[in-house]
């Protein structure tokens, strides 16, 4: 490996030519290499005194035995480039003359040899004698030494093409780099120490980067992590935890800096400035796709550490082993699934791993040997090592038959269901931007017309009924009729699925006359229709406000079931009614608090000889509950038991109002045991506890307001104990509940948002940013709710008018104008979404009234053609 160096090789023999001539030559210095390499000396260079301390030392000469050095891929032009060194000997000849021997030759600073890097400066040369001394002064903390290496020499050596002295790698800066480390070792989140990445970095800038030496820091640095306590319950408080997981998160940021260090040839980053720059945009070690692909489907020979690594030799590398294996444990642990780094830039990485340990890996027997210097580390890894291997070989068996296909890229199935999870995203977020580049890609398959990929198209029906219903649900039927098409064209026709996707999208999209237009086209075409569409379009009905209608519906579907049996005709219309629909009414009048429809619509249910399922009784419980009445929900649960009907967890999750009535009196203890002895009850039951139960849980607890924080540490314990992730309601709910404290915190919603990297989160939905900005703007933090605003608006997701309205308020108070004007032009935006809708006449009206526009108008900020459009949007005032 070619080092950096104050004084080149040629010079360095001339100068031991100059003052020691009669010495003899030393053994490793022959005679035809100083004869190849190095022009005949200027006889007008004066010489030097000859100093006895003076030494030739040959460390330069060898490469670092732990770096593969790439071989060249020329063999002419060597003499050539021999002879030009040699040529440039007279500049470093003055240079080393000048810093060394004291002289300054005529005054004239020495120009640098051309075409190699220009040589240090005489003051990097005093700060490099400097912090030697400083080092030298047992009064000075290691701290105090790093902190004058990093604003008095490191701004040097950081400079492009500038030499690092020979002292400052070989003696300066190892002292210190060693007394970092040691000190790094014991305390890894010391604010005065620099980090373990930005360690490797210097130490590769300095030609000083030991692959063992690193590897043994990293193993701390391990240990260090896995002693933070991923457990709420050993926190006295939420705020408490999600500090401590934002500590941890530092730690986990910095584990994958290091390993882009370590990934980072020394070859490539001994000139100074190229370690930050590689470590920064680099990436994990991860195997070439072909040889991973290989190995893992043929029989090959086993991997290594090395293959991930193979710029060092593989002895090396023996602290590295051990560090990877943790860190392979420690990043598929699934605490840290909330963390949405980990999702995308560790995956090559951790992929590459599991390749590696699949077929080489250590036995439980082995671990002791590996870390039984880190017991700390011992422990956790011992502990998880048994779901670590039971995950192995349920990877090992998943990419045996869907990894990928024979030319190595990802099968079909593995890219459907990444499709799928994006359009899941996509259509409950309400973001535009990513749900057509979802269709995009899906669409994309089918570039080529290839027989091939319009079949993949074909069997993938159920995606284009999935874009139909996110495009209605988003108000854009225009691209649903569009993707309708697209199926047509491949070769699909549409189904009841179909159908029943147009339908459920006008529902979501609170669109009541294209729910009934499009029911008057399914009947037109003849298509055989079921419960699931019956019911999909009574639910829609009654939820859009028109429960007359959706009674009638209900009633229509009887009337034509009983006219096909009587006169024995098909009729494709005509559905048997079942308790599915029954219960969809049912739901949507007692949400509309219509209790007297609810009863006569289970009477008229009764006559049709239609049964109670549990879900019709969960769906009477709840009032029930939350009115407290005990007596009416001992008499359902009766009635439960002589029709033989069991309680779900939807059951127990309407439950939990009454068993958690007076849990703000208990004491913390009680209030714990109180919430494990109703889970107790639910498993006892046969029934199993779903993220549905604990979000409401935890609204009950939250509730009552910081009395009950114990108890929402508990419960979120349990939720990440069973490797769940909290949904976008839980967020919401923590969010409100910070919100909504006398006085509110907003830094813990900031701590939130930071520490679950939610802005990362594609699963977190409009409601919860929406009321972060709210929040916000309600204590005044302007900046934090214009950061918001900008990431959302950024990521193509809609913000509502009433959202837009809070902030466009509090940003008039401040005046900032700019912010105003994007906020009126993000509205003016939404505007445009409105507009494509076919039946959104009256809902373009309601637009212009909202209270924002008037606001803006007030204030004077809506530009001429938002003006008349605001004018004309509003006629019916004037």
């Amino acid at each position: 490996m070619k080092q950096p160096r104050s004084i080149c090789l040629a010079c360095r023999f001339r100068l031991v030519a100059v003052q020691a001539a009669p010495t003899p030559r030393a053994a490793w210095q022959s005679s035809s290499r100083l004869s190849s390499t190095v022009a005949a000396p200027d006889r007008t260079t004066p010489s030097i005194p000859a100093r006895p301390e003076t030494k030739v030392e040959p460390t330069d000469i060898f490469e670092n035995e732990a770096t593969r050095k790439p071989r060249p891929k020329w063999a002419a032009g060597q003499k050539g480039k021999q002879l030009k060194k040699g040529g440039n000997a007279t500049g470093a000849f003055d240079i080393f003359r000048t810093v060394v021997g004291g002289h300054d030759q005529d005054n004239q600073e020495a120009a640098p040899c051309p075409g190699s890097a220009s040589t240090a400066t005489l003051q990097l040369y005093k700060d490099v004698a400097t912090l030697e001394e400083i080092l030298g002064r047992p009064s000075n903390s290691t701290a105090d030494c790093f902190r004058y290496f990093q604003n008095q020499v490191y701004p040097h050596i950081s400079k492009a093409r500038v030499q690092v002295p020979r002292i400052l790698r070989n003696r300066v800066g190892r002292l210190l780099m060693d007394r970092v480390i040691r000190e790094k070792e014991g305390d890894m989140e010391s604010k005065e120490l620099p980090s373990v990445t930005q360690i490797g970095q210097i130490m590769l800038e300095l030609g000083l980067f030991d692959p063992s030496a690193f590897g043994g820091l990293l193993t701390h640095l391990l240990g260090h992590v896995c002693s933070i306590s991923t457990e709420p319950r050993d926190y006295t408080s939420i705020e408490s935890y999600e500090t401590a997981m934002a500590r941890r998160d530092t730690l986990l940021n910095d584990l994958v800096g290091s390993w882009k260090v370590l990934n980072v040839p020394p070859y490539l980053a001994n000139r100074p400035g190229s370690a930050s720059k590689a470590a920064v945009e680099g990436r994990l070690p991860q195997l070439p796709k072909k040889l991973g692909v290989s190995n893992r489907w043929k029989n090959k020979p086993k991997l290594s550490i090395a293959t991930l690594l193979p710029h060092y030799n593989p002895p090396s590398l023996r602290t590295c082993l051990p560090a990877a294996i943790a860190t392979y444990v420690l990043l598929t642990d699934p605490i840290n699934r909330t963390n949405r780094m980990f999702r995308a830039e560790i995956a090559p990485f951790v992929d590459a791993m599991a390749t590696v340990l699949l077929g080489n890996r250590p036995k439980t027997k082995d671990l002791p040997g590996l870390f039984g210097n880190h017991l700390t580390l011992l422990d956790y890894i011992t502990r998880r090592w048994s779901a670590v291997e039971r995950q192995l070989e349920e990877q090992d068996k998943f990419d045996n038959a869907f990894g990928v296909e024979e030319d190595g890229q990802p099968s079909v199935a593995t890219q459907m269901k990444r499709i799928h999870r994006q359009l899941g995203q996509a259509y409950n977020t309400g973001n535009v931007r990513v749900l057509q580049r979802t269709w995009d890609e899906f669409w994309g398959l089918i570039n080529g017309s290839s027989e091939k990929k319009e079949q993949i198209l074909r069997d993938h029906m159920e995606l284009f009924n999935y874009f139909i219903k996110a495009y209605m649900g988003i108000r854009q039927p225009n691209r649903a009729i569009e993707i309708w098409s697209c199926m047509v064209n491949v070769g699909l026709q549409p189904t009841i699925k179909t159908w029943n996707s147009m339908i459920d999208g006008c529902r979501r999209a609170k669109n009541l006359a294209g729910l009934k237009s499009v029911w008057d086209k399914l009947i037109e075409s003849g298509i055989k229709l079921d419960t699931a569409i019956w019911t999909t379009r009574i639910s829609g009905l009654i939820e859009l406000g028109d429960s007359k209608g959706g009674l009638l519906a209900l009633d229509e579907m009887a009337q034509l079931w009983k006219e096909s049996q009587h006169q024995n005709t098909p009729n494709p219309a005509a559905v048997q009614p079942t308790i599915e629909p029954v219960n969809a009414a049912l739901a949507g009048l007692l949400r509309l608090d219509r209790a007297n429809a609810a009863n006569g619509l289970l009477g008229w249910a009764a006559k049709q000889g239609i049964a109670p399922d549990v879900y019709t009784f969960n769906t009477l419980l709840a009032p029930l509950v939350r009115k407290g009445l005990d007596t009416e929900v001992q008499a359902i649960f009766k009635l439960m038991k002589s029709q033989h009907v069991e309680a779900n967890v939807a059951t127990f999750t309407i439950l939990l109002e009454g068993a958690l009535d007076d849990i703000a009196e208990q004491s913390p203890a009680d209030q714990i045991q109180t919430i494990k002895n109703f889970l107790r009850a639910m498993r006892d039951a046969g029934v199993r506890a779903n993220m549905q139960l604990y979000a409401k849980l935890i609204h009950l607890l939250l509730h009552e307001g910081d009395r009950t924080s114990d108890a929402v540490n508990e419960v979120l314990a349990i939720i990440w104990g069973q490797e769940l992730e909290l949904t976008s309601h839980i967020y919401t709910m923590l969010a409100d509940h910070y919100f909504t404290r006398d006085p509110p915190t907003p830094w813990a919603v900031t701590a939130l948002i930071e520490n679950r990297q939610l802005h990362e989160n594609k699963d977190i939905d409009r409601v919860f940013w929406e009321r972060v900005i709210s929040g916000y703007c309600q204590v005044g933090d302007t900046e934090r709710a214009l950061q918001s605003f900008e990431k959302i608006d950024k990521s193509g997701g809609k913000i509502t008018s009433s959202t837009l309205y809070d902030l466009l308020l509090v940003l008039i108070r401040s005046g900032e104008t700019d912010a105003i004007h994007k906020v009126i032009e993000v509205a003016r935006k939404n505007h445009g979404q409105h507009s494509s809708g076919e039946h959104g006449g009256d809902e373009k009206s309601r637009f212009w009234k909202h209270r924002f526009w008037h606001l803006a108008d007030k204030y004077g900020f809506l530009q001429d053609d938002l003006k008349a459009q605001f004018l004309f949007g509003n006629q019916s005032y004037q």
